[in-house]
């Protein structure tokens, strides 16, 4: 089976990061996949508490090279998205690998 999504394999790449985000957002804040909305906002709307705060930053780092991600920097789930998918991708994008 074979998957592609946008133009290359970067944006299938992209895509499939995203899928993972998706779901570790869901399992954190015990959503359906389809209630998942970039413009939810983490503490307005999905009301995050401190618990939930570790297990996604736990999570992420797990998933994606031991990133680090700075909540004090993000306030919707469109902005950790960019965060997390974006920063995997910085150094090919300044062409530093």
């Amino acid at each position: 089976m074979c998957i592609k999504y946008g133009n290359n394999e970067l944006d299938t790449v992209k895509a499939i990061m995203s899928m993972s985000l998706n779901s570790i957002i869901a399992d954190v804040f015990d959503m359906d996949l389809d209630d998942i909305r970039q413009e939810l906002d983490l503490h307005d709307d999905l009301h995050m508490n401190h618990e939930q705060q570790s297990a996604l930053k736990e999570m992420i780092a797990e998933y994606f090279d031991d990133l680090q991600v700075d909540f004090n920097r993000i306030k919707t789930l469109r902005d950790l998205f960019e965060i997390v998918i974006e920063s995997e991708f910085r150094d090919i994008a300044t062409g530093h690998l």
